[in-house]
C-alpha cells in the first residue's frame, strides 16, 4: 500500500505540475496576443462616411444660405432703388410744374 500511495502521489504531483506549466504557458501565450493587439501608439477611428456627409450637408447649407444672402442683397438692392428714383421722379415733376408755373406767370413776353 505503500508503494501505490507513494505513486499515485507522485502521480498527482506530476499531473499538478503539468497544470501549472500548462497554465504558465497559457498565461504567456495570451499575454503575447495582448501585447500585438495594442499597439504602441494612440490610433483614432477613420470616420470616412460620415466625415463625407457631414461636409456635403454643411456645402448644401452653405449655398443656402448663400443663395438666401443674394436674394435679400438684391432686395435690398431694389428697394433702395425704387426709392432714389421715386426722389429723382418726385423731383423731376416738381422741377416741371415749377418751370410751367414759371413761364406762365413770371415770365414776360
Amino acid at each position: 500500500m505503500n508503494s501505490t500511495d507513494k505513486k499515485s502521489r507522485e502521480l498527482r504531483h506530476k499531473e499538478q505540475e503539468l497544470r501549472k506549466h500548462e497554465q504558465e504557458i497559457l498565461v504567456r501565450e495570451l499575454e503575447a496576443a495582448i501585447d500585438l493587439s495594442v499597439p504602441a501608439y494612440l490610433t483614432i477611428k477613420y470616420d470616412e462616411p460620415d466625415t463625407q456627409a457631414n461636409s456635403k450637408l454643411k456645402q448644401q447649407w452653405r449655398r443656402k444660405i448663400l443663395a438666401n444672402a443674394q436674394f435679400i442683397g438684391i432686395v435690398i438692392a431694389v428697394i433702395f432703388v425704387v426709392r432714389i428714383a421715386s426722389w429723382l421722379g418726385m423731383a423731376l415733376v416738381i422741377g416741371g410744374i415749377a418751370l410751367i408755373v414759371h413761364k406762365t406767370f413770371f415770365e414776360e413776353d
